[in-house]
Protein backbone atom coordinates (compact mmCIF):
# COMPACT_ATOMS: atom_id res chain seq x y z
CA UNK A 1 0.00 0.00 0.00
CA UNK A 2 1.64 3.89 -1.01
CA UNK A 3 1.71 6.05 2.01
CA UNK A 4 -0.96 8.55 0.97
CA UNK A 5 1.00 11.44 3.33
CA UNK A 6 0.57 14.16 1.13
CA UNK A 7 4.09 16.40 0.79
CA UNK A 8 3.38 20.07 2.29
CA UNK A 9 6.40 21.07 4.75
CA UNK A 10 9.97 21.60 4.22
CA UNK A 11 10.64 19.58 6.98
CA UNK A 12 9.31 16.51 4.91
CA UNK A 13 11.22 17.50 1.38
CA UNK A 14 14.55 17.93 3.20
CA UNK A 15 14.68 14.68 4.32
CA UNK A 16 13.38 12.98 1.13
CA UNK A 17 16.50 15.22 -0.57
CA UNK A 18 19.24 13.56 2.20
CA UNK A 19 18.08 10.10 1.45
CA UNK A 20 17.72 10.46 -2.31
CA UNK A 21 20.63 8.06 -3.74
CA UNK A 22 21.00 9.49 -7.26
CA UNK A 23 22.09 12.77 -8.29
CA UNK A 24 20.02 14.88 -10.42
CA UNK A 25 19.39 18.26 -11.91
CA UNK A 26 16.03 17.80 -10.19
CA UNK A 27 17.57 17.40 -6.58
CA UNK A 28 20.09 19.90 -6.91
CA UNK A 29 16.80 22.58 -7.85
CA UNK A 30 15.18 20.97 -4.54
CA UNK A 31 18.23 21.32 -2.71
CA UNK A 32 18.36 25.50 -3.55
CA UNK A 33 14.43 25.37 -3.03
CA UNK A 34 14.89 24.27 0.57
CA UNK A 35 17.72 26.83 0.73
CA UNK A 36 16.07 29.68 0.31
CA UNK A 37 12.65 28.19 2.79
CA UNK A 38 15.35 27.72 5.43
CA UNK A 39 16.86 31.16 4.63
CA UNK A 40 13.68 32.94 4.68
CA UNK A 41 12.85 34.90 7.95
CA UNK A 42 10.11 33.64 8.86
CA UNK A 43 9.50 32.47 12.69
CA UNK A 44 8.57 28.65 12.56
CA UNK A 45 7.71 28.50 8.76
CA UNK A 46 6.89 24.89 8.37
CA UNK A 47 4.36 25.28 5.06
CA UNK A 48 5.80 25.11 1.45
CA UNK A 49 2.51 26.27 0.24
CA UNK A 50 3.06 29.46 2.75
CA UNK A 51 6.74 29.78 1.83
CA UNK A 52 5.28 30.32 -1.80
CA UNK A 53 3.17 32.90 -0.88
CA UNK A 54 5.25 35.03 0.96
CA UNK A 55 7.74 34.77 -2.02
CA UNK A 56 5.36 35.94 -4.54
CA UNK A 57 4.51 38.81 -1.69
CA UNK A 58 7.22 40.04 -1.36
CA UNK A 59 9.09 40.05 -5.18
CA UNK A 60 5.95 40.06 -6.87
CA UNK A 61 3.98 37.96 -9.22
CA UNK A 62 5.12 36.31 -11.35
CA UNK A 63 8.08 35.02 -9.94
CA UNK A 64 11.41 35.52 -12.33
CA UNK A 65 14.73 36.22 -11.85
CA UNK A 66 14.46 39.72 -13.21
CA UNK A 67 12.02 40.62 -10.35
CA UNK A 68 14.63 38.83 -7.24
CA UNK A 69 17.50 40.64 -8.94
CA UNK A 70 15.63 43.77 -8.79
CA UNK A 71 13.95 44.25 -5.80
CA UNK A 72 15.25 47.07 -4.51
CA UNK A 73 17.16 46.11 -0.92
CA UNK A 74 16.50 47.35 1.92
CA UNK A 75 18.54 45.87 5.09
CA UNK A 76 17.17 47.65 8.11
CA UNK A 77 14.94 46.04 8.31
CA UNK A 78 13.79 42.46 9.03
CA UNK A 79 14.02 40.96 4.97
CA UNK A 80 17.58 40.63 5.20
CA UNK A 81 17.32 36.91 4.97
CA UNK A 82 14.63 37.46 1.94
CA UNK A 83 17.64 38.95 -0.23
CA UNK A 84 19.49 35.64 0.34
CA UNK A 85 16.77 33.29 -0.20
CA UNK A 86 16.27 35.41 -3.22
CA UNK A 87 19.38 34.48 -4.64
CA UNK A 88 18.54 30.58 -4.26
CA UNK A 89 15.67 30.81 -5.94
CA UNK A 90 17.56 32.32 -8.50
CA UNK A 91 20.09 30.11 -9.32
CA UNK A 92 17.36 27.42 -9.19
CA UNK A 93 15.30 29.33 -11.84
CA UNK A 94 18.40 29.46 -14.17
CA UNK A 95 19.49 25.94 -13.47
CA UNK A 96 15.98 24.45 -14.61
CA UNK A 97 16.59 27.21 -17.40
CA UNK A 98 19.80 25.42 -18.34
CA UNK A 99 18.42 21.68 -18.08
CA UNK A 100 14.76 21.88 -19.26
CA UNK A 101 14.08 25.49 -20.61
CA UNK A 102 11.94 25.82 -17.96
CA UNK A 103 11.79 29.32 -16.40
CA UNK A 104 7.97 28.89 -14.93
CA UNK A 105 8.20 29.34 -11.15
CA UNK A 106 5.40 27.65 -10.06
CA UNK A 107 5.80 24.80 -12.79
CA UNK A 108 9.12 24.38 -11.15
CA UNK A 109 8.18 23.69 -7.79
CA UNK A 110 5.26 21.53 -9.06
CA UNK A 111 8.08 19.24 -10.52
CA UNK A 112 9.85 19.27 -7.12
CA UNK A 113 6.88 17.87 -5.65
CA UNK A 114 5.84 15.41 -8.18
CA UNK A 115 9.13 13.68 -7.95
CA UNK A 116 9.23 13.43 -3.96
CA UNK A 117 5.69 12.85 -3.75
CA UNK A 118 6.18 9.78 -6.37
CA UNK A 119 8.96 8.68 -3.68
CA UNK A 120 7.40 9.78 -0.50
CA UNK A 121 5.21 6.77 -1.60
CA UNK A 122 7.66 4.28 -1.27
CA UNK A 123 8.59 4.67 2.49
CA UNK A 124 6.64 4.77 5.81
CA UNK A 125 9.66 5.07 8.19
CA UNK A 126 12.82 6.11 8.17
CA UNK A 127 14.98 3.75 10.67
CA UNK A 128 18.54 2.58 11.98
CA UNK A 129 19.07 -0.88 11.80
CA UNK A 130 21.43 -3.44 13.48
CA UNK A 131 22.01 -6.43 12.16
CA UNK A 132 23.53 -9.17 14.60
CA UNK A 133 26.52 -11.09 14.02
CA UNK A 134 26.90 -14.70 12.66
CA UNK A 135 28.16 -15.66 15.98
CA UNK A 136 24.90 -14.12 17.65
CA UNK A 137 22.56 -15.78 15.38
CA UNK A 138 22.25 -13.59 12.91
CA UNK A 139 23.25 -14.07 9.17
CA UNK A 140 26.02 -15.77 7.56
CA UNK A 141 25.62 -13.48 4.45
CA UNK A 142 25.34 -9.69 3.08
CA UNK A 143 21.82 -8.52 3.34
CA UNK A 144 21.53 -6.08 -0.01
CA UNK A 145 19.53 -3.19 -0.21
CA UNK A 146 15.62 -3.98 -1.00
CA UNK A 147 15.86 -6.89 1.45
CA UNK A 148 12.88 -7.78 2.97
CA UNK A 149 12.88 -9.45 5.75
CA UNK A 150 9.82 -9.74 8.36
CA UNK A 151 9.38 -6.75 10.92
CA UNK A 152 8.21 -7.62 14.80
CA UNK A 153 7.26 -4.70 17.11
CA UNK A 154 7.00 -6.11 20.75
CA UNK A 155 3.38 -5.14 21.51
CA UNK A 156 1.99 -7.16 18.68
CA UNK A 157 2.04 -10.73 17.69
CA UNK A 158 1.55 -9.39 14.08
CA UNK A 159 4.75 -10.02 11.71
CA UNK A 160 5.14 -7.87 8.82
CA UNK A 161 7.02 -7.86 5.81
CA UNK A 162 9.11 -4.61 5.99
CA UNK A 163 11.76 -3.68 2.70
CA UNK A 164 15.05 -2.08 3.30
CA UNK A 165 16.28 0.41 1.41
CA UNK A 166 20.12 1.00 2.86
CA UNK A 167 20.85 5.32 2.78
CA UNK A 168 24.20 5.51 1.28
CA UNK A 169 25.20 1.70 1.24
CA UNK A 170 23.70 -0.74 -1.04
CA UNK A 171 25.75 -3.97 0.81
CA UNK A 172 25.47 -4.75 4.69
CA UNK A 173 27.30 -7.12 6.36
CA UNK A 174 26.16 -9.29 9.70
CA UNK A 175 27.09 -7.23 12.67
CA UNK A 176 27.19 -3.58 10.94
CA UNK A 177 24.77 -1.02 11.61
CA UNK A 178 22.90 0.92 8.85
CA UNK A 179 19.80 3.95 8.30
CA UNK A 180 17.28 2.93 5.83
CA UNK A 181 13.79 3.62 4.31
CA UNK A 182 11.17 1.27 5.50
CA UNK A 183 8.22 -0.46 3.72
CA UNK A 184 5.54 -2.29 5.38
CA UNK A 185 3.11 -4.41 4.06
CA UNK A 186 0.51 -4.20 6.98
CA UNK A 187 -0.14 -0.94 7.03
CA UNK A 188 -3.90 -0.72 7.89
CA UNK A 189 -2.46 -3.22 10.84
CA UNK A 190 -0.61 -0.90 12.40
CA UNK A 191 -2.38 1.98 11.98
CA UNK A 192 -2.32 5.15 14.31
CA UNK A 193 -0.34 2.58 16.21
CA UNK A 194 3.29 3.53 15.98
CA UNK A 195 5.59 6.11 16.82
CA UNK A 196 9.54 7.57 16.84
CA UNK A 197 11.82 6.35 19.40
CA UNK A 198 9.88 2.17 19.01
CA UNK A 199 11.99 -0.41 18.65
CA UNK A 200 11.35 -3.38 16.82
CA UNK A 201 13.32 -6.87 15.05
CA UNK A 202 13.75 -8.18 11.98
CA UNK A 203 13.83 -11.77 11.26
CA UNK A 204 13.95 -14.77 9.04
CA UNK A 205 11.32 -16.80 9.70
CA UNK A 206 11.73 -17.55 13.72
CA UNK A 207 15.32 -16.31 13.96
CA UNK A 208 16.17 -12.57 14.64
CA UNK A 209 18.99 -11.56 12.44
CA UNK A 210 18.76 -7.94 13.67
CA UNK A 211 16.61 -5.09 15.54
CA UNK A 212 15.95 -1.30 14.10
CA UNK A 213 14.65 1.68 16.09
CA UNK A 214 11.88 3.72 14.18
CA UNK A 215 13.74 7.68 13.89
CA UNK A 216 11.28 9.47 11.75
CA UNK A 217 8.01 8.37 10.89
CA UNK A 218 6.70 9.51 7.33
CA UNK A 219 3.25 7.94 6.90
CA UNK A 220 0.79 9.92 9.01
CA UNK A 221 -1.50 7.69 8.74
CA UNK A 222 0.63 4.84 11.14
CA UNK A 223 1.29 7.54 13.65
CA UNK A 224 -0.20 7.02 17.13
CA UNK A 225 -2.42 9.62 18.72
CA UNK A 226 -0.37 11.94 21.18
CA UNK A 227 -2.51 11.57 23.96
CA UNK A 228 -4.12 15.35 25.04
Amino acid sequence: MLNETPLTTIHQLETLIAIDPAAHPLKEMASLFVGAMNDWDTEGQISIAEFNKEVKDFFGVPITTSKINNKPVNLSNSSAWKYEAGSSLVEMIRLSQKVDQQLDFDQIIEDIITYYQKQLEKIDFLAHLKYLDTSEGGRKTPAFSKYRPQIKFDFDDMQTSGEQTFINKTVVNPGEEVEASIRIISVAHFQNRLQEGMVFEFREGPRIIGTGIIVQLLNERLRKPTDD
